[in-house]
């Protein structure tokens, strides 16, 4: 990937286009050596939130190519995290359909660069919600479905990028995998604990709750209001992740990992 010597439009502004299309090569596994390209070094001191006009002309890349999106994971929920772009800001990423995986389907490793696992309860959404006043009710009476599942992540992006490029980067997303499906209303996802495990070693555990991470439907309404900014909104089928329960695992050598959610089941992703 050539970096190029002015990467800015005329008036100053970065340029949106060249950018996605470096961060597309990057998401499709072209990694950059040293530096970052200009297009992305472009994005230094711009907004927090340019960022997401920055990522869907990512997804508009994907799409011309043929894949379609699958869902999103809402960002910054974490107790270390959240509002670190201002109050209530919850940035999202895009999940490709296309690498949404059903729970024990084997991946491989050597395609996922610096991969990681993170234990995340998905969210199947059963309606159409969107707008800037959804409420945590509206977004629990939305959702069809709750899952364990877990979001693959590639730090596939070159050091020295700004906070807006990470963002349009889809938040390191590379893709999901889920298990059962159970209904949202036979559980209380504020108390869920967590074990994760390697190999069939366990690593941690973890619980749900706001010490820990946001509701999951307090996310859900915190993101459509970032989602109606940019002229969306959460559709019928699309599978949501809020937050990691734990820190993430490098997939490394690991052959598997495994997490057990409680009363909301289990989740394993094999690499071996």
């Amino acid at each position: 990937m050539s970096a190029v010597p002015d990467a800015t439009e005329s008036g100053g502004q970065p340029d949106r286009a060249a950018a996605a299309r470096a961060l597309y090569a990057i998401s499709r596994g072209e990694l950059v050596e040293g530096r970052a390209p200009a297009e992305l070094l472009a994005y230094e001191g711009q907004p927090v939130e340019s960022g997401l006009p920055l990522q869907l002309a990512v997804l508009d890349l994907w799409r011309a190519a043929g894949e379609e999106q699958g869902g999103w994971k809402v960002a910054w929920t974490s107790r270390g995290a959240r509002d670190r772009g201002g109050k209530d800001f919850r940035p999202f990423g895009f999940i490709l359909a296309g690498r949404i995986h059903a729970s024990g389907e084997r991946l491989d490793a050597s395609a996922i660069p610096n991969g990681a696992v993170e234990a995340e309860i998905c969210l199947t959404i059963g309606e159409h919600i969107g707008g800037a006043g959804v409420t945590p009710e509206q977004a629990r009476a939305a959702v069809r479905a709750v899952a364990p599942s877990f979001e693959i992540i590639s730090r596939r992006l070159p050091e020295g990028v700004s906070m807006p490029v990470r963002i349009g980067n889809g938040m390191n997303n590379w893709g999901l995998v889920v298990g059962e499906e159970r209904s949202p209303d036979s559980l209380d996802l504020d108390a869920l604990s967590v074990e994760l495990r390697k190999d069939g070693e366990l690593l941690g555990t973890g619980t749900a709750g706001p010490d820990v991470l946001d509701d999951p439907y307090v996310s859900l309404a915190r993101v459509c209001a970032v989602l109606h900014r940019q002229g969306l909104a959460l559709e019928p089928g699309q599978r949501i992740i809020t937050g990691s329960l734990l820190p993430g695992e490098k997939i490394g050598q690991a052959k598997s990992f495994e997490a057990r959610f409680g009363g909301l089941g289990s989740v394993v992703v094999d690499f071996g």
